[in-house]
């Protein structure tokens, strides 16, 4: 049923304080102002399609109630209406968390010292995302309108301020905002195929990014433009194993796959994981990976001062030259196995190697650079990868050739293709979110890797 006015944030509180069976709650209100933009080719030039302000708002309740056995507990976590009444949605939320059973746990006490103050929006955005549209399309016509081989497909900006508050049934209130940008663009390409007969291909790319700077738009349209241009004389690759050379996109997946391993989480639930003083690739002569987990890190897709259970998040060492330095374990976790919480959110920070992306081309006497995949599905439990190659260049080093390659398959595990593994000794910061109301995934590492040994399939 629909009601006639929106009930408030201390309304909420005081109906959940009012349940006896709610032991533990915390609520999350965002509020998100967007700009949208969608942009197409007007012979050669570009062109507004749409245009969108759009604001919105969502409140979610995460519940913990008691059960009859004290050692255990019933969890769920739901969003509210605003428009509906807020007493039956609670009874519901309660009853349906009554249904769930989970082993029982409490919210930490509050922290005792302040929490960090972090960079976290873009202060141009804040004070004025119209003009940010306005300038970063003044910067996408001007890349539209270089000359160029491939012709400009479409186009796309998305700019948001989100501004998050979290409300814990111990006291603890905490408020966040965080800018995020997204930018898409598509070039064709055409021309003649290696059989002889017309051919055209369209190549899109994203990018996300939370401060302007992180974001290179020219740089994402002149490569573009270019892999258009270059996917239309393509052949399958000669299925063997190769050195793969990888970006760091696809470098930040593989990374990020490991945490579970690395997790709290996963050793309560007996999955795959690795304690401290574990190897991480077992046998590596790489360049061995450093990884960390950074909340603090300024414009960080998952840069925030405290966990969604109170914990305050600091810069976490889990792996130190290969070797596993700690467990990133929230409070939940860590009260079921008897340990102290740590980090368990934050950036995905990886050390940079020793060599340049020009000398990982030229390692091998064939080097496979992937340059986008269709679609990586890495596997967190059992380490492994695949994905169909969308596009990627074959560097054959003994004839000093460059081929262009699309199709085929890669495979491969982080145990077996990171033993020899190398980096770039550049880094760069990437961002990815999935969805509005979702913690992004941050990373700052090596611009590129090159993995031993891949299985790729023609």
């Amino acid at each position: 049923m629909a009601s006639s006015t929106r009930w408030k944030l201390d309304q909420l509180k005081s109906e959940l304080k009012q349940r006896p069976q709610v032991k533990a709650w915390s609520i999350l209100r965002e509020h998100v102002n967007r700009r949208e933009r969608y942009f197409l080719s007007d012979q050669g030039a570009l062109a507004v399609d749409q245009d969108r302000d759009t604001s919105s708002e969502a409140t979610f309740v995460r519940l913990m109630v008691t059960k009859q056995d004290p050692s255990r507990q019933g969890e769920i976590l739901k969003q509210l209406d605003p428009l509906r009444a807020l007493g039956p949605q609670l009874d519901a939320a309660v009853l349906a968390a009554a249904q769930t059973d989970h082993e029982a746990w409490k919210l930490p006490p509050p922290p005792s010292s302040p929490l960090p103050e972090l960079k976290t929006a873009d202060p141009r955005m804040a004070e004025d995302l119209e003009g940010v549209m306005r300038e970063l399309t003044t910067r996408l016509a001007g890349a539209v309108a270089k000359p160029r081989k491939a012709q400009f497909n479409s186009a796309e900006l998305f700019l948001s301020l989100h501004q998050s508050e979290m409300h814990l049934s111990n006291g603890l209130i905490h408020r966040n905002r965080q800018s995020r940008i997204y930018a898409e663009a598509a070039f064709a390409g055409s021309g003649t195929g290696l059989d002889g007969r017309p051919a055209s291909d369209e190549y899109l790319t994203t990018q996300w990014a939370v401060n302007l700077d992180h974001l290179d738009l020219d740089r994402m349209m002149d490569e573009t433009a270019f892999r258009a241009e270059n996917s239309v004389r393509v052949g399958k690759p000669l299925s063997g194993h190769y050195p793969v050379v990888v970006d760091s996109e696809v470098l930040a997946l593989l990374v990020g796959a490991q945490l579970s391993r690395l997790s709290g989480s996963s050793q309560y639930n007996r999955l795959p994981h690795l304690k401290p003083g574990d190897l991480l690739v077992p046998g590596a002569e790489g360049d061995l990976l450093t990884l960390t987990l950074d909340p603090s890190l300024d414009f960080g897709a998952d840069t925030t001062a405290v966990s969604g259970q109170g914990v305050i998040q600091k810069p976490l060492k889990l792996v130190d030259k290969n070797q596993v330095m700690a467990t990133a374990v929230d409070s939940q976790h860590a009260q079921y196995l008897g340990l102290d919480p740590t980090t368990a959110r934050g950036n995905w920070v990886v050390e940079g190697g020793q060599s340049s992306y020009e000398e990982l081309l030229k390692s091998a006497p064939q080097v496979l650079e992937v340059l986008q995949f269709s679609s990586i599905f890495p596997d967190e439990n059992a380490g492994t990868f695949s994905s169909e190659i969308r596009l990627a260049r074959l560097h054959d080093n003994e004839r000093g050739t460059v081929s262009w390659i699309k199709g085929g398959s890669v495979s491969g595990s982080v145990s077996d293709n990171f033993k020899q593994a190398r980096f770039t000794r550049e880094t760069t910061r990437r961002a990815a979110f999935s969805s509005d109301h979702s913690a992004g995934h941050g990373y700052w590492g090596p611009t590129h890797a090159l993995l031993n040994d891949v299985s790729v399939v023609g």
